[in-house]
């Protein structure tokens, strides 16, 4: 029985490809109940032909190699091939630790868990730990639909949106039709994951350490990238996707609300990312055209408490959401 199928984008890692499948492979479930889809997403360096090396000896790689599209593409192209019981997404220029596969799979298949948030580790560029999460109060039970969403959430939480080192049960992915959205550039997995927790039934967290997240230098975000039009339309198309996800699947009340809030969070961002910049002028371009988009007012219903006073201040007079939104980031700990 196939039980998991890791999915590896790949594109321009030569140098970490080895030393992430070699962590994936010391592991204590047998190979054959586990494969590594690895997707070379018209990688111009020589990363293929690194995959192609391992597959001489490692025998449960699926391999992928397609033309450039990104790495939602890429994802999408390695779960429509994935035959196990669970996905499990991995970057590239990270790795995990020996042996703890095992222990994380029996607690999702125990527990009849649709998701699974496993734990990581933030090591800087000399390898040092820098970070790391803390299950210890989430792990202690299940969590029903999109509560389980907000409780991977809150103060001091680094990659809330982050979907990778997170295990999903295939058969709801399949059955609602779950994918990355295309043509969002930044927070993509923000999207994937608001359709996840829409239907998720059950939802779980492991304390146990795992996911080693490595940094490299330049990867650090610039928030300058939030408004330039590359996001801005991704954004933008994130929200549509959103809606065609909402239309086409039979999503509940309250998965409906959480796909709302995550709506508006991605109206909120670029304007905030303008305000924290000091960008006036591109601000009030950004305003005007969300009117001339449909968005002249922000959607308020199922927003939690940072987000839901954030649009009502916009909804009220964006000129006084300038000036407002630098004082709410003293209860940034409110918004998730």
């Amino acid at each position: 029985m196939m039980r998991l199928s890791i999915i590896i984008p790949v594109y321009n890692v030569a140098e970490y490809i080895e030393k992430c499948v070699y962590s994936l492979l010391k592991q204590d479930i047998p190979t054959e109940e586990y494969e590594i889809i690895i997707i070379n997403d018209g990688s111009p360096d020589n990363s293929r032909e690194v995959v192609m090396d391992l597959m001489k000896t490692v025998s449960n790689i699926v391999f992928i190699d397609q033309e450039n599209g990104g790495v939602s593409m890429a994802r999408n192209a390695g779960i429509g091939k994935a035959k196990g019981e669970f996905i499990l997404p991995v970057d590239p220029d990270d790795y995990v630790l020996p042996n703890t596969l095992r222990n994380n799979l029996e607690y999702a298949e125990k527990n009849n868990l649709d998701v699974l948030y496993l734990s990581f580790e933030i090591l800087n560029t000399a390898g040092k730990p820098v970070w790391h999460t803390d299950y210890a109060i989430q792990e202690k039970q299940v969590y029903r639909g999109v509560e389980g969403y907000f409780a991977g959430r809150g103060k001091g939480i680094r990659d809330p949106d982050r979907s990778w080192a997170i295990l999903y049960r295939k058969a709801m992915l399949d059955q609602f039709g779950i994918t990355y959205p295309k043509d969002v550039a930044y927070l993509e997995d923000g999207i994937f994951l608001a359709k996840i927790f829409a239907v998720a039934h059950q939802a779980g967290f492991s304390n146990r350490p795992f996911y080693q997240r490595t940094t490299r230098p330049g990867s650090a975000t610039n928030s300058d990238l939030f408004f330039s039009e590359k996001a801005v339309s991704g954004f933008l198309q994130g929200i549509t996707n959103l809606e065609n996800f909402e239309a086409a699947q039979h999503v509940n009340q309250s998965g409906k609300l959480l796909l709302n809030h995550v709506k508006a969070k991605f109206l909120i961002l670029p304007l905030g990312s303008c305000i924290g910049s000091n960008k006036k002028t591109e601000y009030k371009k950004l305003v005007t055209r969300l009117k001339e988009l449909g968005h002249k007012k922000i959607n308020t219903e199922g927003l939690r408490l940072g987000y839901k006073t954030l649009a009502t201040v916009y909804n009220f007079s964006p000129a006084l959401f300038y000036y407002f939104f630098p004082v709410s980031q003293k209860m940034k700990h409110l918004i998730a």
